[in-house]
Order: structure tokens, then sequence, then C-alpha cells
């Protein structure tokens, strides 16, 4: 690596009802070479998760009652973080290990890109296809991208991978695709059995859809696909 590598990274993990999941993916950031610190948000969590964190060391928890989304408590982990890059994972995924975000942080502490983003070996096959998964949580950036932090918080539940996509295009930052072809995220039927499952995924379109419009989607992922680096990672 270069000497960017020097530049220190804030990350921060929403978490919400994963208490049996979390404890697999904090064991893969804490303690990393590469992390100077790891924020997590408990939000307002109903199952064990606030006893899980409360056990591992290493963590910087925020922790309140009121579950208020995941655009929320990712604004109140970046407000806490004291480094200019910020890294985003979600507590949810299965298979994560630190060679993971080693591979995820590299093109931008090498300065190959500005933004760094996951393709997930269990992203969609459209979005395998395009070579963008356009909604993935795990991605590591400038906290300049965002000028108000405080715009995250009025964002719906899943408004906010589509914001942060929205300012890349905006500012035309460098973007790299980094593959992870054994870390997946599991669908929401599995998480929340069938029918519920189904009803939150349909939740997750609508928002994005009502973000955006379709109009808006398309401008976003061809204008997102223009700005992805050619070099492979």
């Amino acid at each position: 690596m270069s000497e960017i590598v020097k530049r220190k990274i804030s990350c921060v993990v929403p978490v919400y009802n994963e208490g049996k999941r979390v404890d697999n993916v904090l064991s893969a950031l804490v303690g990393h070479p590469l992390l100077d610190e790891v924020i997590v948000v408990n939000d307002g969590s109903s199952d064990d998760s606030e006893e899980v964190l409360k056990k591992i060391e290493g963590i910087n928890l925020i922790s309140y009652a009121e579950n208020r989304g995941k655009s929320f408590a990712v604004m109140t982990g970046m407000k806490r973080a004291k480094n200019d890059l910020l890294l985003m994972i979600d507590s949810d995924l299965l298979g994560l290990t630190a060679e993971a975000i080693t591979k995820l942080v590299e093109p931008v502490l090498e300065g190959v890109a500005d933004v760094a983003m996951t393709l997930r070996k269990n992203s969609l096959p459209i979005f395998k296809l395009m070579g963008l998964d356009f909604v993935s949580g795990e991605r590591i950036f400038s906290r300049r991208l965002i000028p108000n932090l405080d715009d995250l918080g009025k964002l719906s539940c899943f408004g906010l991978e589509s914001h942060l996509n929205n300012l890349i295009v905006e500012k035309g930052l460098r973007l790299a695709i980094v593959y992870w072809k054994n870390v997946i995220t599991p669908r929401k039927s599995v998480k929340f059995g069938y029918l519920e499952g189904t009803m939150r995924d349909w939740k997750m379109v609508r928002e994005i859809v009502n973000y955006l419009g379709y109009k808006g989607i398309y401008k976003q992922i061809k204008g997102m696909k223009k700005l992805i680096v050619e070099k492979k990672f």
C-alpha cells in the first residue's frame, strides 16, 4: 500500500434486532489494523442485541430506546465519528472477515477511488449483471461527501443509500466496486419469515421509488456506472 494507508477510518455499524449475528460481524471489525474506531448504534432493538453488545470490548456503543430507522442510526454514529473516512457496515452480514474489510477499504486508501462499495455473493442477479449493487450498505467515503449530516436523519429507513448515491453522482466521485465472493446478507424472508419478509422487501422498494422515482433510479444507476474505475477489486 501507499502512504495514504495512514488515513484513519471510523466504522459505523447500525444494529436493530441482530443479537444472533452482530457478534460475528464485529469480530471482523474490532482490532482491524486499518480501522481506528468501531461505532455501534443500537437502534432501539427489542431482542438481546443490547446485552450482546455490552459484552463486546473495543466498540464505541450508542444506544437509545426507540427504533428510529437505519438512516437516523447511521447519522448518529457519523456524528460521533472522529475521522474523515467513514466506513458503513451492516450488522446482519454472514461470512464477513477482516480480509473482506481490507479489500473494501484498500481502493480508497490507495487513492484509486474516492468511494468503494460492495457487490456481495448473494446480490441480486440484475445487480451482478450491471456490476453495481446500488443499494449496498457496505461502503467507504469521506465525510465531505455529506454536506450536512442532519439531512440523513430526515430520510426514510431505506433512503440512505439512494441519498448517498445522488451525492456521489453530483460530485463525480471515482467509484470502486469490490466483489465480496464469500459474504452474504440474509434475505428478509429468512430473518422475518416469508410473509413479513416479503412485506419488508416491498417497503424497501416502495421507499426507494418514492425517493427517486423510476426515472431517477435509471438516471442514478447510469450516472454511477460512468464513475466506476476500471480496475477490478
